[in-house]
């Protein structure tokens, strides 16, 4: 066989890899927000070893250089998610000195959201509730500022929904006072994908077993402000 010849067995070989690999996910896995063999490929790779990220062969790697990375590695291959994150909070670990990074880390997550919110709205939502979680301040700041949430409150708002007994949305019961002539004033903070708000809406509604007492919700979503 010729050169030529064993290269195209050879490409085709890896292309069967990776194809066989993709059906023997467990169901639950995300699919690839871009189509992109070559991409999910390289980005495959990297998983294996994670350094490559920060570090290239002719020594440390530019931060616009991990952000266009990270972007395509996510959106190609969602599996090199975890290993992003991994990488973003030893980042964190070792300090200040580390901002750039983070910075660029942050990015590369916030425009692989941006590509996969129109193929893979889930899979948006994981990216910025597991980057909320790894506590890198200026991440979370670059992936607010591209995509119009910020992934902190992503993490308090599930916070506060694990706590409740009540239905979507959180705590439905009063906060405040419970005297006849006193109101509870409390407010839901709903995290959109979208950048662009939703109305705002109240609603006052007598309280159950007072006289006179009001109950006021207010509505607003991560982007705009209450």
């Amino acid at each position: 066989m010729s050169i030529a010849g064993r290269r195209l067995s050879s490409k085709l070989f890896c292309s069967a890899m990776l194809c066989a690999f993709a059906l023997s996910l467990p169901d639950g896995a995300f699919a690839a927000c871009v189509n992109d063999p070559d991409t999910a490929q390289k980005a495959a790779g990297f998983t294996t070893n994670p350094s490559s990220l920060l570090e290239g062969p002719n020594g440390p790697r530019s931060p616009d250089d991990v952000v266009a990375d990270v972007q395509t590695f996510v959106a190609s291959y969602p599996q090199a998610l975890p290993a992003v994150l991994a990488i973003l909070k030893d980042l964190t670990n070792k300090g200040p000195s580390t901002s750039a990074l983070q910075k660029a880390i942050g990015t590369g997550l916030g425009k692989a959201a941006n590509v996969c919110k129109t193929t893979d709205l889930t899979f948006s939502l994981e990216i910025q509730s597991d980057l909320g979680a790894t506590g890198s301040a200026d991440a979370n700041a670059q992936y607010a500022a591209l995509t119009g949430n910020d992934p902190t409150r992503s993490v308090a708002l599930s916070g506060a929904t694990t706590g409740s007994s009540g239905g979507v949305g959180g705590q439905t019961s009063a906060t405040g006072g419970t005297s006849g002539t006193g109101s509870s004033f409390q407010t839901f903070v709903a995290n959109s994908v979208s950048n662009n708000p939703t109305n705002y809406f109240s609603s006052s509604v007598g309280g159950a077993g007072s006289a006179g007492g009001t109950t006021t919700t207010i509505v607003c979503t991560v982007s705009g402000s209450c």
